[in-house]
């Protein structure tokens, strides 16, 4: 974001500021920042009751959940209202967080609040994040790579064990520091060879798209086993989350443009989900297919140019492939009331 709409949290890290309402340029025009009280881009407050009658939804993800590149009203948990009728979105996206962060935000500012369920949408790559004791941000005074400290989990004898609690307030700013992190969870070939079609990509779009078909990558590696340490990790947050949930749960994993973009196999990640969900005995939601169904001129018009989030296009289709699962959810609630 061009300009910083965060304040520091003890527990979550950070959250929106509370009230905040700010406009954020954009490439895509801009889009505008709204934040709900306790410090969420939602339009409605997360009061401790539901209105009568409304089916209210807990909705958690990163910044793809919460709408970085347009306004609220855009956003797939918005647009989910306009589809089906007497709902409530309660959208506590936060960007650039982990799943551990976003379990975090849900037993901080949400877990006893009155609801009809619960919707975790992580998307892929924050399995990744989870491992991250630090992220990468960029000073909001004079745009310096920052290591942030976050709050992370580490399992002990089986258990997970928060560290960072309350989250360190201090960045570190040794740029050697930073650029070490950056580089610190790749080999140094895999990086310079990612560099390096990177690079070839802004003067030949499509080449990097290109080599990662050839070689039949699946990334994020880390969903290639079910043993990888960062998905038993990310396992054992999403079964405490989901186990101490209150009302059922759906889990939607959101992919990458690279996997929209058939650029790498999504086997691995798909297949990890569906056992989870298998494990736990919740709905997981497969969205790719429908992403993948759409033709080459629509999937091309999902995200931005440079900034690699979704576009209004692609978070109603997201909204769309969602509704059936919530209208069956909200049928099955209403079974469950009338016996």
């Amino acid at each position: 974001m061009a300009r910083n709409v965060f304040e520091y949290h003890p527990l979550t890290g950070y959250r929106f500021i509370p009230g905040i309402k700010a406009r954020i340029r954009h490439e895509g025009g801009g889009y505008l920042v709204k934040a709900n009280r306790a410090g969420f881009r939602c339009e409605h407050e997360a009061s401790p009751r539901k209105s009568d009658g409304v089916f209210r939804i807990l909705l958690f993800g990163d910044s793809y959940t919460a709408g970085d590149g347009v306004s609220n009203r855009f956003r797939f948990g918005d647009i989910l209202e306009t589809l089906i009728p007497r709902i409530e979105v309660l959208n506590f996206g936060l960007p650039n967080s982990g799943t551990d962060q976003q379990y975090l935000t849900w037993w901080e500012f949400a877990a006893d609040i009155e609801h009809d369920l619960l919707l975790i949408c992580p998307m892929v790559e924050n399995i990744q994040r989870n491992v991250q004791t630090h992220r990468l941000t960029h000073s909001a005074f004079d745009g310096r790579l920052l290591l942030r400290p976050k709050p992370y989990f580490v399992l002990e004898n089986g258990d997970l064990v928060l560290r960072h609690s309350p989250v360190p307030k201090d960045a570190v700013v040794d740029q050697q520091l930073v650029a070490n992190n950056i580089g610190s969870t790749k080999g140094s070939i895999h990086q310079l060879f990612s560099r390096l079609t990177r690079a070839v990509d802004q003067r030949v779009p499509g080449f990097r798209c290109l080599t990662q078909r050839l070689r039949r990558v699946a990334l994020p590696e880390e969903y290639n086993s079910r043993h990888h340490p960062a998905w038993v990790l990310m396992q054992a947050i999403l079964h405490r989350w989901v186990k101490g949930s209150r009302s059922p749960v759906i889990i939607c994993p959101i992919p990458t443009f690279s996997h929209i973009e058939r650029c790498i196999r999504s086997n691995p990640y798909r297949e990890r989900f569906s056992e989870l969900g298998q494990e736990l005995g919740v709905e997981v939601i497969d969205i790719l297919p429908k992403l993948l169904s759409e033709q080459q001129k629509v999937r091309s018009k999902l995200r931005f140019l440079r900034d690699e989030h979704p576009t209004k296009l692609c978070h109603q289709i997201i909204a769309q492939a969602l509704a059936p699962w919530v209208i069956e959810a909200i049928s099955a609630a209403a079974g469950k009331r009338t016996r």
